[in-house]
């Protein structure tokens, strides 16, 4: 009989951290929702902590934290639990009722229902992403909101764990609205039991069917960190994953007749063909007066600023993607300096699929959300594979 090696403790959280920036994704639209205004929210992924060292992630045991404690059932037994500190938790409920930061002062019947439901929203986002990714039924039952100082909202839950495991995954979350941006820690404690379910569910060869999805999350959470940081200003990439299309299909229709936009990366060495990022040309005029602050003159003429802001998104958005592909798979692969083309999109497809017609009939596609100072741009992302670097991706994905 063949053994299956299990992930240990350190890949477990390797394993999950496409749960975690997925998480945060889901979280992040249901908290827009909510709120009505666009929120981010972001996460690393989780750390493996020892139940002795746990108290530590709840902040300083002397220190006024404001907790949210959601008990799990179904397949998954154990608690989530988030914790606030006392000033963020109250800059919290300034920011879902509207009020100037500093507005709220102590937490009452509403205070604690404005935390009782943002718990309830982000636990249950994480909850759900958990159990759709591992294939198992995660049944969060309704939050209980505590405050009181840290070592007393998490020694009770540490006790009662200590009984059922010996280990916790914990998360450090950032939240953010406007300019406002908090900090608060989510940490998952799943029975003995739970954390081996968990770590059979993490298994490669069942990661692997979630490949195109992995690799497109990780991506547009690479890039959002790298666009964040070149720009100094929060930026959200989202994506539902990579689908396969055939190469008729993958051109967008165009029924204005105007013409589109294309960042266009060569890829080399062992994930060979092309990247293409294509939005429309309103969406490129955009795109700019993000980057630069500063409105474009009517038409389609692109000074050398606009073209260059444009080619660095290009480099920093695509390098993400390929580099997530290549970490996914395990390979190694260079993307060549980006290309801006301005031209109907049939013309720019038609370039590139002399060669890709000979190379293959498939292409990958990612529909992409770009959401900078509340403003929401969308285009297509497309890898467009030679037919070595497709059989390298169909045996992967198997």
């Amino acid at each position: 009989m063949t053994t299956i090696e299990q992930p240990t403790i350190n890949e477990l959280p390797e394993a999950l951290r496409t749960v975690a920036v997925n998480s945060a994704h889901r979280a992040s639209r249901a908290l827009s929702k909510w709120f009505k205004h666009g929120v981010r929210l972001t996460c690393d992924g989780f750390e493996s902590v020892p139940i002795s060292e746990l108290a530590a992630s709840a902040g300083d045991p002397d220190d006024a934290v404001v907790a949210i404690h959601m008990p799990l059932a179904g397949d998954m037994l154990g608690d989530v639990l988030l914790t606030f500190p006392e000033k963020v938790a109250l800059s919290l409920v300034d920011v879902m009722i509207g009020a100037p930061d500093g507005t709220s002062t102590q937490f009452g019947e509403l205070e604690r229902s404005c935390l009782q439901e943002t718990g309830n929203i982000v636990a249950s986002a994480f909850c759900n992403s958990l159990a759709g990714w591992l294939h198992l039924d995660v049944k969060p039952l309704a939050p209980i909101v505590t405050h009181d100082l840290a070592a007393a909202v998490i020694q009770p839950l540490l006790v009662a764990h200590a009984a059922t495991g010996d280990e916790a995954l914990a998360a450090r979350t950032e939240f953010e609205f406007n300019d406002r941006h908090l900090d608060w820690s989510l940490i998952l404690l799943p029975s003995a039991e739970s954390m081996n379910t968990m770590r059979g569910q993490c298994h490669r060869d069942r990661i692997q069917r979630h490949a195109l999805h992995t690799i497109a999350v990780n991506g547009s959470f690479d890039a959002s960190r790298a666009m964040s940081k070149w720009l100094h200003r929060g930026v959200r990439l989202s994506t539902e994953g990579f689908v396969r299309v055939p190469l008729r299909d993958a051109c967008p229709r165009n029924e204005s007749g105007e013409p589109f936009v294309a960042l266009h990366l060569q890829l080399g060495n062992q994930l060979h063909g092309h990247e293409l990022m294509l939005m429309s040309l309103g969406t490129a005029r955009e795109l700019v007066e993000l980057l630069t602050q500063t409105p474009m003159p009517p038409g389609n003429r692109f000074d050398e600023m606009h073209r260059s802001a444009l080619l660095e998104t290009g480099n920093i958005i695509g390098s993400a993607f390929v580099n997530s592909w290549a970490k996914v798979m395990d390979i190694y692969t260079e993307p060549a300096a980006p290309q801006l083309v301005i031209d109907l999109p049939e013309a720019v497809f038609q370039s590139l699929l002399v060669e890709q017609a000979m190379a293959g009939d498939d292409v990958f596609l990612a529909k992409t959300e770009f959401n900078l100072d509340g403003r929401w741009l969308d285009w297509s992302l497309y890898i467009l594979p030679s037919p070595s670097s497709l059989r390298l991706i169909e045996a992967y994905c198997e």
